[in-house]
């Protein structure tokens, strides 16, 4: 069961890897420019978020494994239309799809995941997320490469026989679990409802940040060399390795310093990160602040996602989606938000934004730990 869900999160490594890789051909093949851009990614979180929330609720209808034989596959498929896409319209719905297919894989390998750690008995959580940034890793940089010199179809059949792998693999070697018995996605009657709000307020902070860097680092990238466009996946390569590092001996970090004091640390380090994008003009500074971005983003959500399974443990799906919907305002808003000032200020002066978003996430992680 372990290796069957680890190779589910490598999948969805994969596929984030590919469209973050391939990001400028498919904006050049589709005519998108970065207000357009902003706009189709604003759609994707909404659609991401959705699934998220739907899926909190179909928790009590199908098991973990049985919904991720249904969404791995769709997973596969949407990845292949987004980046076949050619006009601005159809990539953005084709990115709908793309976001409601991860959105409810995301859930259910999670909730499957925490599963799986309670199990073992032991800290495993942070290693599957670590085997999503080594997807993303290997297939950003891979993605950057085949794009430009194969096709954008060649980086999604790529990603397609990774996620379908994975499919087989939790088929064959997950069960199906006892049904979540209560809604907990509701906040009318969801317990520890403040905890979560706050932890949904940092998650949303937080995969805002994460996005913004993995899916336009290739954009900066291509801007500032664009002769070297063959690798403008380095940038999402090294946040994906660097992420990857933490995420690895991440159970034993959290098991040494508590999730809290590990998120502060490296909440930290992520501002130091987009501050240094916020300042660089060039191809290696930009990389180097990336690494710093994917070093200090690392933890975060899988640190989340842990205390959200904690505090509701009769509905870990549940719980999740419930951080996932407070999650919304800002990972609805920066997107379109970071489009129109990238188009009106340059990516890095949006990028170096972030710091104080990153910022005001310390706060509330503070805050959190006065509530607990």
């Amino acid at each position: 069961p372990r290796t069957a869900i680890m190779t589910v999160f490598a999948g969805f490594g994969v596929a984030v890897g590919a469209i973050a890789g391939s990001m400028p051909t498919v904006a050049r093949q589709a005519g998108l420019d970065d207000r357009t851009l902003g706009l189709a990614i604003t759609c994707f979180s909404i659609a991401n978020l959705a699934a998220l929330v739907l899926g909190g609720k179909l928790a009590s209808r199908a098991s973990n494994r049985a919904m991720l034989m249904v969404t791995t596959p769709l997973f596969a498929l949407f990845t292949i239309v987004t980046l076949t896409a050619n006009s601005p319209v159809s990539f953005t719905l084709a990115y709908v799809l793309f976001g409601i297919a991860a959105g409810l894989t995301d859930l259910f390998m999670n909730a499957e995941g925490t599963a799986i750690e309670l199990d073992q008995g032991r800290p495993i959580f942070t290693t599957f997320h670590g085997s999503v940034s080594t997807g993303l890793t290997v297939m950003a940089l891979l993605a950057s490469y085949l794009s430009t010199q194969v096709s954008p179809l060649a980086t999604a059949l790529v990603a397609s026989a990774v996620l379908l792998l994975g499919m087989v693999l939790a088929k064959r070697n997950l069960r199906p679990r006892q049904l979540a018995i209560a809604h907990a996605a509701r906040m009318s009657t969801i317990p520890n409802r403040r905890g979560l709000i706050v932890l949904g307020l940092v998650a949303g902070l937080s995969v805002s940040a994460e996005t913004a860097a993995i899916l336009w680092s290739a954009k900066l990238l291509d801007t500032q060399a664009p002769a070297l466009a063959a690798i403008a996946g380095l940038g999402a390569a090294f946040f994906g390795l660097c992420n990857a590092m933490v995420r690895f001996p991440g159970d034993r970090l959290r098991a040494r310093f508590g999730d809290l004091p590990l998120m502060m640390g490296s909440i930290i380090v992520a501002v130091a990160g987009f501050a240094v994008l916020g300042f660089s003009t060039g191809f290696a500074a930009s990389v180097a602040g990336f690494a710093l971005v994917g070093l200090g983003t690392a933890i975060i959500f899988p640190c989340i996602v842990a205390l959200a399974a904690g505090l509701v443990p009769q509905n870990k799906a549940g719980a999740i989606s419930f951080v996932s919907l407070l999650s919304a305002g800002p990972r609805i808003i920066s997107p379109w938000a970071f489009g129109v000032i990238s188009a009106a200020l340059g990516i890095s002066f949006a990028f170096g934004l972030f710091a104080c978003a990153m910022l005001i996430a310390l706060a509330l992680v503070f805050i959190l730990q006065r509530l607990r």
